[in-house]
């Protein structure tokens, strides 16, 4: 997978499938669901995650529905948007979220964006619903994400949360081999 033009390409058997920003723009989020198969269906790329080689060896191992398979599909997830994640976002904008229309302009358009690209990102690594996130105090929150309020990058904390989230069903995985 290589970046371009803020997004990710990435090779999929139809040929080459790049993922935008704009693509995470209106992205329904489930707020009860915490399962991204629908989110990977939204964006397309399931079949390009599903191929990937960590997955498909995952899946033939153990079962596609295994959970070992679910945290390898996180970890090519969390990869994908990688770029995206790291790119500079606009800052936090506390208005944004009083206003009755949102979406009026360039402006609004992108923030939405990166707002739904940072619950996706949330809601990947961290195995959570978007409703349990918002009201958790333990889990980090969209606004510090975007800002950057942490050691390291957003990736880094994403990759961390989810290493968290996952250690059990990593130990458990190890421990059966």
């Amino acid at each position: 997978m290589g970046r371009y033009s803020y997004g990710v390409i990435g090779c999929s058997q139809d040929g080459i499938y790049m993922l935008k920003i704009t693509d995470f723009f209106g992205l329904a989020i489930d707020e009860e669901s915490s399962d991204i198969k629908y989110l990977m269906v939204a964006l397309g790329i399931d079949e390009l995650i599903n191929d990937t080689k960590v997955v498909k060896k995952l899946s033939k191992q153990n079962g596609v529905n295994a959970a070992i398979v679910n945290v390898a599909r996180r970890q090519q997830l969390l990869k994908m948007i990688k770029p995206m994640l790291n790119d500079k976002l606009l800052e936090h904008e506390p208005n944004y979220y009083l206003k009755e229309i949102n979406t009026s302009s360039e402006h609004d358009r992108r923030y939405d964006a990166e707002e739904h690209l940072l619950h996706f990102a949330l809601i990947v690594a961290s195995t959570k619903s978007k409703k349990v996130l918002e009201s958790s105090q333990e889990i980090i929150t969209c606004k510090l994400l975007r800002e950057g309020a942490f050691l390291g990058s957003r990736y880094d904390r994403c990759w961390e949360i989810l290493s968290q989230a996952s250690s059990h069903i990593v130990s458990a995985f190890r421990k059966s081999k």
